[in-house]
Parts: C-alpha cells; structure tokens; sequence
C-alpha cells in the first residue's frame, strides 16, 4: 500500500479557443494556464486578434512593491533571457504582466517548461516554475491569431 502525502499537484490547460463575435468583428481568442509546481502562482498566455499576445504572472503572495518589474525567463532548456515588466497589486502581488512579448512568442508556442526568476527579489521567493502539457497542439492556430511582429 502506497500512501501520498504533500500539497496538490500543479495543473494547466492548454490552449484553449474561443470566438467572440459582434456585429463589426468575430474576435479570436486564446488562452492557456499552469499552475506553479511549487506555489500558489500561476503563469497565462493570452492571445486575441484585437490586442495581440499577451504573458501574465499572478504569484498570488507579497512578492514585490507595484512598479516596474525585471525578470529572468527560461523557456525550456534555452538561454535565459531579461525582460521587462509591470507589477500591479495591493497587499500581494495580483498581477506582474510581461513587455515584448513578441521576442518570445515562438518559443512560448511549443514551450513545456518556463522558469521566471523575478530580479530583486531576495532567496528563492523570487523563483517560480511552471510546467504546461502540449502547447505546440495548437502552434499554427496561435501563429496566425497573433503573428510574430518582424
């Protein structure tokens, strides 16, 4: 007899596809989760033919004041790359969205495992890893919802 004991496992749902049509525009939108494989945060990608693609980071916990954000993400095994960001949030970090999402719009498309490390953050708080299913499933959807800027 095994017995299991800890935390619940993390989740994610993988790309999911909704039309949201009116009278001028069918609006496509995208949207795919995981939750952190260690904490209570959770990582979106969003993507709509009206805004365009979009990464958001809800850590759920006091992590940093509201205000411009760096971090450090790594997509996979690839080189870690710097971005930019905002925080928003009160008495928690609600929200820390990520600028230039276009230079890592492809590699988030087949993505399975994404590492951000929050910069200015002390001991391994500033740490979060997130793991996604098959986000390549719908890669040729995604590209031509929202294409890569050139």
């Amino acid at each position: 007899m095994l017995l299991c004991c800890g935390g619940a496992e993390a989740a994610h749902q993988d790309w999911t596809i909704r039309h949201q049509p009116d009278r001028f525009v069918d609006r496509v939108m995208m949207e795919a989760w995981a939750d952190s494989d260690k904490g209570p945060a959770r990582m979106q990608l969003y993507c709509d033919t009206e805004s365009g693609f979009r990464v958001m980071f809800m850590p759920h916990r006091d992590l940093m004041p509201e205000g411009a954000v760096r971090m450090v993400l790594t997509i996979d095994n690839a080189k870690p790359l710097n971005l930019q960001g905002d925080a928003f949030g009160d008495d928690i970090t609600d929200v820390v969205t990520v600028h230039n999402t276009g230079r890592i719009q492809q590699a988030l498309s087949t993505a399975r495992r994404i590492s951000v490390h929050f910069a200015g953050i002390p001991d391994e708080a500033a740490d979060d890893t997130f793991t996604f299913g098959n986000l390549s499933a719908e890669r040729d959807t995604l590209m031509k919802i929202c294409p890569i800027p050139r």
